[in-house]
């Protein structure tokens, strides 16, 4: 079995356009990889053919088309577990997704992209079910390689001449980073599948009719088969989460427990207007943030940082995000947005602007406000949006969403990490 194993992988080694690196592999980690193993160390490979060149050093890497790279193989992922079910049906419903902008994939690639060092990376790969599968001599080689001082490295490299004797120093932990990328890209997969369940479920329970401006799954499949499509993509991402260190686990399935009562309590609050802030803040931390903020914790876990700072930052990033949200769908028309616009007092949500707004106005104001706010026709979501403009309703809940982003901010401003100041500022300034 072995054998045929060596076989396997010397047989992908030759037909591959980079062979050495990956016969290189196989000398490394031995026979015990599965087949699944290797294609995910293929595509590892080949994501980082140009960190390799750049002798592993990940701030070469034009970071851009890199995450361009991985978020298509985590598009990708989905789409190989989903097709695990063998269902058809399944199948061709998952394949009419949009997975959007995929924030929360970027958010952990922007906090894990900096630990994708050598030296780094048998440390943090440590959790991994992937390095029990390396070779014990292997594991040692690839910790004493690290621990050298660089003119011990220096005299190693100069020993032999001989191309095919000599020993790269840098593969253990070349291939370590390769696991690690493979493992970040699960991570992803994981919570794209439950971010794509959350809203196949959101979609039926508000009766959406598109989604990113394309039919949403319950109105071409039926709300029966939209919510059994969701319930396929919550069990194959717990299926896959159980590969992953039980804290880490823990953090992924404890925000989805969160994002149903978020649900729970949106729903049971919907239909008649909530004016209490402290409900909206409660809805809009379990709906919302939890999984944002999850998304980030569980990322600094997998990459040995400390988890406290990146959960703080994604959970007031989540706040921020949904606030605005909210704005946008008073300030944008149905073409930017992909949805109907003012769409929310349709479906009878207190978002921030309108309690703001109604805890500006007086008595007899209250009174024509709730009675539009019930009605939410045509003529009285008009009515709304122009007691809204004619406040400063808007502009307070951008301020109160950029209070968010500050705390965001400063819980990691010591990390050095400009990727996530981006993500921050870019989620005040998006406009859809």
């Amino acid at each position: 079995m072995k054998q045929d194993k060596k076989q396997s992988i010397s047989s992908k080694a030759e037909s591959s356009a980079n062979a050495p690196m990956l016969d290189s592999s196989a000398q490394l980690l031995g026979a015990d990889f599965s087949k699944k193993d290797l294609s995910q160390m293929d595509f590892a490979k080949a994501v980082f053919s140009k960190l390799d060149s750049a002798k592993l050093d990940f701030s070469k890497l034009d970071f851009k088309e890199f995450s361009a790279q991985v978020l298509e193989s985590i598009k990708s992922r989905c789409s190989e577990w989903v097709a695990e079910s063998k269902h058809a049906n399944t199948i061709e419903m998952y394949s009419k997704i949009n997975h959007g902008k995929m924030m929360r994939s970027k958010l952990v690639l922007s906090i894990l992209a900096p630990t994708l060092t050598p030296s780094s990376a048998p440390a943090l790969f440590a959790d991994s079910a992937l390095e029990s599968k390396i070779p014990e001599s292997k594991r040692a080689e690839s910790k004493i390689s690290e621990s050298k001082s660089p003119e011990s490295k220096r005299a190693d490299s100069t020993k032999s001449t001989d191309s095919a004797k000599s020993t790269d120093s840098t593969a253990p932990a070349s291939q370590l980073l390769h696991a690690k990328l493979s493992k970040i890209i699960d991570l992803c997969a994981i919570i794209e599948l439950i971010q794509c369940a959350s809203l196949l479920h959101d979609d039926v329970i508000d009766d959406a009719s598109t989604r990113r401006g394309k039919p949403s799954i319950n109105a071409s499949f039926g709300s029966k088969n939209a919510i059994m499509l969701g319930d396929v993509l919550y069990s194959s991402a717990y299926v896959k989460l159980c590969d992953f260190a039980p804290e880490i686990a823990k953090t992924i399935a404890d925000s989805v427990s969160q994002l149903a009562r978020g649900e729970i309590d949106d729903v049971f609050c919907g239909g008649n207007f909530q004016p209490d802030l402290e409900v909206y803040y409660r809805i809009l931390s379990d709906k919302t943030a939890s999984l944002i903020a999850a998304s980030a914790k569980a990322a600094a876990l997998l990459g040995g940082l400390d988890s406290s700072i990146y959960h703080a930052y994604g959970y007031n990033l989540g706040m921020a995000f949904q606030i605005v949200d909210d704005i946008l769908d008073i300030t944008q028309d149905a073409s930017t947005l992909g949805k109907p616009a003012m769409n929310d007092i349709r479906e009878g949500k207190s978002t921030l602007p309108y309690i703001l707004l109604y805890h500006t106005l007086k008595s007899d104001e209250r009174e024509v406000f709730l009675r539009a706010f019930m009605k939410a026709d045509e003529e009285s979501i008009a009515t709304i949006k122009s007691m809204l403009l004619d406040s400063d309703s808007i502009a307070r809940a951008k301020d109160i969403a950029k209070d968010f982003i500050h705390k965001a901010t400063q819980a990691i401003e010591r990390e050095n990490n400009a990727r996530l100041m981006q993500i921050a500022t870019s989620v005040i300034e998006r406009s859809f």
